[in-house]
């Protein structure tokens, strides 16, 4: 099974857990190299300055040894391509001297050398040239693949079978893919299932290939959109011959877009809850101070932006828990200090007067992450999208209440049974949920433990290899069916 595209580390993630379960996954996350992205974001332990995080310089710390699984490629595209079609056909040798080669090509665009800044600004610059419909190179393309240009054709009418409202795509919409789809085409047929993350579905549509489209917040506004980035997105997403939709939110947005109920499944993030639960059995002795009340709010700053996928309502949060210290002396809360609205959190809290009630924690790695969560009476997501990610399942898998906003009625749709998270949006109803932490303390009620119950059933690994596992045999069934001699 090939995952192509890497956004958060979904695709290494979900490639990991499916290897667990005897699932023979590889994993193409070409030019993205933002930390989040990398794999030893999620296995390494590590200290130091990585520089950009959008291009970190893993030669500038200790990573203990770790190596990048063989089954994972990152870097030019035809690099990554040919590197996994060398795993795929058993030429190990080959693939590790294409390994190299894709060590040295990250080193030239992530290093803090004058070079190395030099390669990226001038792959920005490109994108750029690529993306721009004002470009010659556009224009040209318009020209050979005009309207009555069957590849256009096709693409069009696969928009025309949803119920966007923008116009259908132009041959610019998909230029960028287009230009450079020739290494993918082979590697494409040397694989069970292919799933494509994001708008990467782009590549297995236009090479006529079956595909699994998934979602990670990307159908929540981008396919309505009447922009080229929103033709593409919906144009990749109704040609795909299964969505899976991880955000509680967007199974709406992908009916409206008019991807047939059948061709949805809901999908929890890629999440390995075994090694949440082995790290919270490991730290059992991590716990909460009995001498205050505090909360954890590790959630970026991100309130002033009027775009609903970017905001998180720390501000709703702030002045909540202004109203309720004053009858608690008792609660304290941490906060990470970043985000764009970092500084004007900063400052809400100084004209409230609760400077000395509030800690500000540096970004940390995930194992300081976990144990903070562990340190906290309660962890506090956002308050904006009646949704969660991996603050709210991290934090319930360690036994953690969770204070967010969540949809009941649409988690219920979605897992089967919904969380028991504290549900909180507006002010109020975030410093209701404050109050009865602070009423509970130690957690007599057995919310904590109820959600980490939850996880087990709900959002395990096991159970996100099962739905997979299932959308994949229908349509490998779907595809043999309909090969020529097949009998029933």
């Amino acid at each position: 099974m090939l995952h192509l595209g890497n956004i958060a580390n979904n695709a290494f993630n979900n490639a990991r857990i499916q290897r667990q379960h005897g699932i023979d996954a590889y994993v193409i996350a070409y030019e993205n190299y933002h930390i989040m992205a990398c794999p030893e974001w999620e296995e390494a332990a590590f200290e130091g300055d990585l520089g950009d995080p959008f291009f970190p310089d893993w030669t500038k710390v200790d990573l203990g040894g770790y190596q990048r699984p063989r089954w994972f490629a990152s870097g030019p595209l035809k690099l990554c391509c040919s590197m996994i079609a060398a795993e795929v056909g058993g030429r190990s040798d080959l693939a590790d001297e294409i390994r190299r080669s894709l060590d040295r090509a990250r080193q030239s665009v992530s290093g803090q050398t004058a070079s190395a800044r030099a390669t990226r600004l001038g792959q920005k610059i490109a994108r750029r040239i690529r993306r721009s419909p004002a470009m010659a190179r556009d224009l040209f393309l318009r020209r050979v693949l005009a309207k009555d240009d069957p590849e256009q054709m096709r693409l069009a009418a696969v928009w025309r079978q949803g119920s966007a409202p923008a116009s259908p795509p132009s041959a610019a919409d998909f230029a960028s893919y287009r230009a450079r789809l020739a290494p993918l085409v082979g590697l494409l047929d040397q694989f069970d299932v292919v799933q494509a993350y994001a708008t990467d579905g782009a590549w297995p549509l236009l090479a006529r290939r079956p595909y699994f489209g998934y979602e990670h917040g990307t159908l929540r506004a981008l396919p309505f959109q009447d922009d080229s980035l929103g033709r593409l997105t919906a144009t990749v997403f109704l040609g795909a011959d299964h969505v899976f939709v991880t955000n509680i939110d967007c199974v709406p947005a992908a009916r409206r877009l008019g991807v047939p109920p059948d061709r949805i499944t809901p999908l929890p993030h890629a999440f390995d809850d075994a090694k949440l639960v082995e790290f919270g059995k490991k730290n059992s002795a991590i716990r909460p101070p009995s001498d205050s009340v505090v909360v954890f709010h590790p959630t970026r700053h991100d309130w002033q932006d009027a775009d609903p996928s970017l905001v998180k309502g720390n501000d709703r949060l702030i002045r909540a828990f202004a109203s309720v210290a004053q009858q608690a002396p008792a609660l304290r809360l941490a906060m990470i200090a970043w985000g764009r609205d970092l500084d004007a959190s900063r400052e809400l809290i100084r004209s409230r007067g609760l400077d000395k009630r509030v800690e500000w924690l540096a970004p940390m790695r995930k194992p300081e992450l976990w144990r903070t969560y562990l340190r906290s009476h309660a962890v506090l997501d956002q308050f904006v999208l009646p949704s969660f990610g991996g603050i709210t399942f991290e934090a319930l898998a360690l036994g953690r209440r969770v204070i967010t906003n969540v949809d009941s009625g649409m988690a219920k749709d979605f897992f089967s049974e919904a969380p028991p998270i504290l549900s909180a949006s507006t002010e109020s109803e975030i410093a209701e949920a404050l109050r009865r932490i602070v009423a509970d303390q130690d957690d007599r009620h057995g919310i904590g433990a109820a959600g980490a119950n939850w996880i087990r059933q709900y959002h395990s690994a096991a159970r996100i290899v099962e739905l997979q596992l299932a959308a994949y045999q229908r349509q490998i069934e779907a595809v043999r069916d309909h090969q020529p001699g097949h009998e029933g």
